[in-house]
């Protein structure tokens, strides 16, 4: 908001006109010789008396006669100069014919007669009719030929003060036509003239200190009116108005010291005590423009008592005090000032300026209820003042301390605002404001077209690339694509480096994907990754995710991983979940399965609630590979699960298998029958029965049920299986003989297996251990050493590992 300035006029006094009137001559008295006729003496002497005649007291007030007489004289003298044309009076005849004209109001006929004198060679008469011409044409403003007529008077005049006012009357016209230079040369004249009269003096370097302050020259203005307060018979008038002007130009110029001084000589003399209100008001503003915002306060507590009559001055004074107060940051003692300025000049501009400081105030102290007293502004002066620029600023005001928290609010006060009234330095500022607010409050069109209006008058802004961005979100909440992504290509195209182009590669990502564009997201997405490395955590997660995702979808593995895991780093609170199951089956799509067991344990202990989201044949599978590489705690773990803890009975055969297996390894005798029941309920092909028959011996031989063991063995080698797995048979028949203590049997069983499988590695170095052993138990010595010759003949590296043999039953 700009300053309060009074603007001090320089003050120009006026000179009261010297007529350049010689005194007319009575009649010359009779001597008392013998009269002697001298017509041409007795002629003028005769004009001479008529004019007399008219000037006396009876003849003024006779206003019929007056005009009579005046006419015979002028008559008369007329008559004298046609008479005696060659006579050295007929120049002087002439002017006071003139002047006789003149003064009965005949002045065409008087205008021609100082013509007619002014042609003459005498500078007295020509001079005098020159001055009488421009002072008739000056009192009919008739300034362009005035101004020879004071030319030649001041070219002419014997006459010094003559010449000295024509200079100064000049002066006045060229000031007055706009021509400071011409004033100047006059006005210089007259100062630089040492027999100009003090009151010509003093009116010329007032005249020159309002040129000079008017062409801001305010330091030559300032020594112009110190030298008129230099001057001895300053009246007491003139010197207050000039104290009161050096003053105001002492201020300006910076120099307060001076500047107060002035002011207080003002107000400490008694004889100035009207001029005391205007002295208080330039007190203060000096103060108020060098900055000393405290020392205003303090000077308008010291003369607060002066008395200001005129409501117009004090509405500047208190004006001024709310400006300081404000400056201050005493918003409430502001606000008290300009509503007593208000209440003082109603219904002016300076009441409506007041109100607006008022809003202000109330802006700058954060008060909630300045929307409505926005509005009480509105209502009260924009029928007054309807062009007004402070509607606008009032309602911007509103409008900003709305959009933050109400949009929907602050678009109506946005919308009513004539942007033409704004200031164009923030103008865009503005409007781009009012767009987002519109978007904001859901009024998404009205955005788009404030946005389109915004890159129309301001195609050069230094936010146009927001504005794109922007209105490319519009186009996009709104259904508008194709437009959507023109808006942020171009971005992408003008202003790569910017944060809108950020934002612009993701929201086109964010389109292509909607579309089921997987290259084209792909391409966004990695362009904001590669372009702006630096951006938020949240969009670089979305990024990632998105290219890992379409990764997945391609079967592009790896690169899933890659991105995926980087995703959950950035955001784990978002991606976390989805991160941790596609990782699971990205590993399992791999064959990984040493990743594919620490994602699935990941998942196991961050979302426990995704498990059922794994299809079972991801834990098969992984819990087949642990069986192969005998981990079978692991295999335990993942068969399980694939079998949701042997509660899935559609699990398939396989998995049942080796579950059964895993479960026989690690002794776990209950949980690894139940596998094998599911097993052998399903399977029926001979050879892999009769394996499911295998280990559901062995199982049941670990549980003590060597009836039902043996039943099995039995019922396996019934169905004509050969090799490995009948000597397997066969070794299990072994072995529940053993357990029953039937240790002839059991080493009858044992020998067969050793005789039958003389290259099996694996199953003959057992059968000939558990041989010897059981014919040991059996008391047949002799014979269990055979059979450990041979089994250290055969395998001199083989050693058992672990109990090998069941436990005797009680």
């Amino acid at each position: 908001m700009s300053k309060i300035l009074f603007s001090v006029f320089g003050m120009m006094i006026g000179v009261g006109p010297i007529m350049a009137q010689e005194a007319i001559p009575s009649a010359e008295p009779l001597d008392e010789g013998p009269l002697v006729a001298d017509p041409q003496k007795d002629a003028l002497s005769l004009a001479d008396m008529m004019y007399q005649q008219s000037q006396s007291p009876e003849v003024k007030n006779n206003p019929a006669e007056f005009q009579r007489m005046v006419r015979l004289a002028a008559e008369q003298y007329a008559n004298y100069a046609r008479e005696f044309p060659r006579s050295p009076q007929a120049l002087l005849a002439l002017y006071r014919s003139g002047m006789c004209w003149q003064e009965i109001g005949m002045h065409e006929i008087a205008n021609e007669l100082f013509k007619r004198v002014m042609q003459g060679n005498d500078l007295n008469l020509k001079s005098a009719a020159a001055y009488r011409l421009a002072n008739f044409y000056m009192l009919n403003a008739d300034t362009t030929n005035a101004i020879p007529c004071y030319l030649t008077v001041i070219q002419t005049s014997p006459q010094d003060d003559l010449k000295v006012d024509a200079q100064y009357r000049l002066g006045r016209i060229y000031m007055s036509k706009g021509d400071s230079n011409g004033a100047e040369v006059m006005f210089n004249g007259i100062i630089s003239n040492p027999k100009a009269p003090e009151a010509f003096q003093m009116a010329a370097l007032l005249g020159m200190a309002n040129i000079r302050s008017s062409a801001g020259k305010f330091q030559e203005a300032y020594d112009a009116y110190k030298k008129v307060l230099a001057l001895p018979n300053l009246d007491i008038k003139t010197k207050g108005s000039c104290l009161l002007q050096a003053a105001a130009l002492a201020a300006k110029l910076k120099k307060e010291s001076e500047a107060q001084a002035l002011y207080s000589q003002v107000l400490n003399d008694p004889a100035m005590k009207s001029l005391l209100p205007e002295a208080q008001l330039g007190m203060l503003m000096g103060l108020y423009v060098a900055g000393k915002y405290e020392d205003v306060l303090k000077e308008y507590e010291r003369t607060k008592g002066v008395l200001i009559e005129s409501k117009e001055v004090l509405s500047k004074r208190d004006m001024l005090m709310g400006q300081t107060c404000q400056k201050l940051k005493k918003y409430d003692e502001a606000i008290n000032f300009f509503s007593s300025v208000e209440k003082l000049m109603p219904h002016t501009e300076m009441a409506m300026k007041s109100a607006f400081l008022r809003l202000v105030c109330y802006r700058d102290k954060k008060d909630a209820d300045l929307p409505r007293r926005v509005q009480g502004f509105l209502n009260l002066y924009t029928q007054v003042f309807p062009t007004s620029e402070f509607h606008d600023l009032a309602r911007l005001m509103a409008a900003e301390s709305l959009v933050a928290t109400k949009p929907a609010e602050a678009v109506l006060f946005y919308n009513s605002i004539n942007f033409d009234k704004i200031d164009e330095s923030i103008r865009p500022e503005i409007m781009y404001k009012s767009a987002w607010a519109a978007s904001q409050s859901g009024n998404r069109e009205l955005a788009i077209k404030l946005y389109t209006i915004l890159l129309e008058k301001f195609p050069k802004n230094k936010r146009v690339g927001d504005v794109y961005a922007a209105r490319g979100e519009m186009f996009a909440l709104t259904g508008k694509e194709g437009d959507a992504l023109a808006d942020f290509d171009t971005v992408i195209k003008n202003w790569p480096k910017t944060p809108s182009a950020a934002v612009a590669w993701q929201r086109s990502a964010q389109i292509y994907q909607r579309r089921q564009d997987v290259t084209n997201m792909g391409k966004y997405y990695e362009g904001l990754l590669k372009n702006f490395p630096d951006a938020s955590p949240a969009a670089l997660a979305e990024a990632r995710f998105a290219i890992g995702r379409a990764g997945f979808d391609q079967k592009d593995y790896q690169k899933a991983i890659d991105n995926l895991t980087e995703a959950k780093t950035l955001n784990a609170d978002k991606y976390k979940a989805q991160v941790n199951l596609l990782l699971v089956l990205s590993y399992h799509q791999l064959q990984n399965a040493e990743k594919l067991k620490s994602a699935l344990q990941t998942l196991r202990e961050q979302n426990p609630e995704s498990i059922q989201s794994i299809p079972n044949v991801v834990p098969a599978w992984l819990g087949m590979q642990c069986y192969v590489n005998k981990d079978f705690e692991g295999a335990d773990v993942y068969l399980s699960w694939a079998t949701q803890d042997d509660e899935l009975k559609t699990a398939k055969k396989v998995i049942w298998r080796d579950l059964a297996k895993v479960r026989l390894a690690l002794k776990q005798y209950e949980r690894a029958l139940k596998a094998s029941d599911n097993f052998l309920a399903e399977e029926t092909q001979p050879y892999r029965r009769a394996d499911g028959l295998l280990d559901r011996s062995m199982i049941l031989l670990g549980l003590g049920k060597y009836e039902a063991a043996k039943k099995d063995a039995e019922t396996a080698l019934g169905l004509g299986v050969e090799g490995p797995l009948m000597a397997s048979l066969k070794i299990v028949l072994g072995d529940v003989a053993y357990a029953e203590k039937k240790f002839d049997e059991a080493a009858k069983n044992y020998g067969l297996t050793a005789e039958l499988f003389v290259n099996d590695a694996e199953l003959k170095p057992l059968a000939l251990y558990k041989a010897s052993m059981a014919l040991e138990k059996a008391g047949r010595k002799p014979e269990a050493a055979q059979y450990r010759d041979r089994l250290k003949k055969e395998f001199p590296e083989w050693k058992p590992t672990e109990q090998l043999l069941p436990p005797v039953a009680d």
